[in-house]
């Protein structure tokens, strides 16, 4: 036996708690009693004495940006910023600290302008004043709003002339482009920024994975290929080689961006591999497509208009003609597809699609709805009867909790928010992700949110409690339902004999500590396929 680990709280998420668990090779061994495991053992097993501490299956971030959030440790860093005049600041700063060559993009990202006073989103006159030598791009938090300068719209190709189906270039007082992009307009400028390369994936694959590691997560569902990414080749050449040399950090499964038929046809579908075919740690993911904006940027799309913005029901990036169609294509290619919908006007949209490629052709696929924030109960049914999954972020609720009143009122459309009870009792599949870099890519804060839910960051007052989620199944979120979602039930989210040996080890047992301090448990071990990859054994 390779591994032995004994005397710990080790909740195996499929029914029992047990002491041991022993590993040989990749995968778990044994689950059972201290006595029995250690009678495995020879004289080449490595011994762990846990100490009585927890052992849980290791996490899995159901809903980030891997490769972005790499990026951004290495990007002008906007989070935080109170003010345009701070933005001002920051970028001169960079430009001064990192002296880039003439023509290299300033991508800033991170503000949150509804923190300014007054609340005012930054334009392309900022994005001109950090510098007009280099295309600048500052990307809100949510990645659905941002401001360009005068030079990264002409690199866009965006003028006075562009009208792009799903996105809005925003004009002033003037008429003329003030440099606000949304959605697909920014989607178009990010696209103009030069592809990465399998050097820069490598490394950001072991930055942000030794990150992830040290917060217990094994695996991630992860947007990567989108406008600010990498193509599929390199993605595949970076896992190669560092699987060549037993350093991949942990397991992916890589979302493919594809906006209408033809970008599937000519990108997921144009090579062999399906969803959630692979190797172990490289695997096409879901079809990625977005339906609508964010809250903050008053882009998601509602059945209604915004409490605070009369006339405005936010961005719809599809027709329902259209949104059916790639649905529908991906469906028939037996490829699942998670569609952002932060809005209900979006969620119903999506769930139609969905109804209506199943009515033609049912098969066991999960498709699934990233954030959905907000519906009702009704809708919510109409994707249980579907068999369909939410992907949630637990921790936007103290970030987004402030916003909501004002943006959806403190009627029914803010009480039947963030309704996560509801989902999982009506039989909703449900996974915990962090949408990193917009939150931070902790498994533990998004635990503490979805059972605490806090009103805010320096508020834990319980924001709609009759939607908490119990301890047990806030860490589902991130075990048990992350493997459903990804068909990889056979492989993770258990701790069992024959399963991989992906397991994270916390100081504290989270079932027995006082709810308020989840948020402070340690991750001491992570461990891959019996290997660690944070910790010492």
């Amino acid at each position: 036996m390779d591994t032995i680990l004994y005397h710990g709280r080790i909740h195996t998420m499929a029914g029992r708690t047990v002491s041991a668990l022993a590993i040989q090779g990749q995968r778990i061994a044994y689950v059972g009693e201290d006595e029995t495991a250690l009678s495995l053992a020879d004289a080449a097993t490595r011994r762990i004495d846990l100490q009585g501490r927890c052992v849980l299956p290791g996490f899995v971030d159901t809903h980030m940006h891997l490769i972005q959030s790499g990026v951004a440790l290495h990007r002008l860093d906007l989070r935080g910023a109170k003010s345009q005049e701070e933005i001002l600041r920051l970028g001169r700063a960079y430009l001064e600290q990192h002296a880039p060559a003439e023509g290299e993009w300033i991508v800033g990202y991170g503000f949150d302008h509804n923190g300014f006073q007054p609340p005012l989103l930054p334009d392309g006159a900022l994005a001109q004043a950090i510098s007009s030598r280099h295309p600048v791009l500052l990307d809100r938090v949510c990645g659905h709003v941002g401001a360009a300068n005068a030079l990264a719209l002409t690199l866009a190709g965006l003028d006075e002339t562009t009208v792009l189906p799903g996105g809005q270039l925003d004009r002033g007082p003037d008429g003329k482009l003030n440099g606000i992009v949304r959605e697909t307009a920014l989607e178009a400028v990010k696209k103009a920024i030069p592809r990465l390369t399998q050097a820069q994936v490598e490394q950001y694959v072991l930055d942000m994975g030794a990150a992830a590691a040290a917060a217990g997560l094994v695996g991630v569902h992860s947007d990567d290929l989108g406008p600010e990414g990498c193509d599929w080749p390199v993605m595949q050449a970076a896992f190669d080689a560092l699987a060549a040399r037993n350093a991949c950090p942990i397991r992916l499964w890589q979302e493919w961006e594809a906006p209408n038929p033809e970008a599937l046809a000519q990108t997921v579908l144009a090579q062999p591999l399906r969803s959630f075919q692979g190797t172990p740690f490289l695997k096409v993911g879901n079809i990625k497509i977005l339906a609508d904006g964010s809250l903050g940027a008053r882009t998601a799309l509602l059945r209604e208009d915004y409490h605070d913005d009369p006339g405005n029901r936010g961005i719809a990036v599809y027709t329902q003609p259209e949104l059916d169609a790639i649905v529908q294509a991906c469906h028939r290619s037996d490829l699942q597809v998670a569609c952002h919908a932060i809005g209900d006007g979006a969620c119903a949209m999506f769930v139609e699609a969905v109804e209506k490629a199943m009515a033609q052709a049912p098969k066991p696929l999960c498709h699934r709805v990233v954030h959905c924030q907000f519906g009702d109960e009704a809708l919510y049914r109409r994707m249980a009867a579907l068999g369909m999954g939410a992907d949630i972020q637990p921790a936007f609720v103290p970030s987004d909790a402030p916003l909501v009143p004002s943006r959806m009122g403190t009627g029914a459309r803010m009480t039947q928010s963030y309704a996560w009870k509801t989902l999982l009792d009506l039989g909703v599949v449900l996974g915990g992700g962090s949408d990193a870099p917009v939150e931070p890519h902790a498994p533990l804060w998004g635990i503490h949110c979805a059972v605490n839910r806090p009103a805010s960051h320096t508020d834990g007052t319980p924001y709609l409690p009759q939607q908490s989620l119990t301890v047990e199944e806030a860490v589902s979120l991130y075990t048990t339902g992350a493997a459903k979602l990804a068909r990889a039930e056979q492989d993770m989210g258990t701790l069992e004999a024959g399963k991989l040996a992906d397991l994270v080890v916390l100081d504290r047992d989270i079932f027995a500590v006082p709810k308020a301090e989840i948020k402070d448990l340690t991750v001491t071990l992570t461990m891959l396929g019996g290997r660690p990859t944070f910790g010492e054994l």
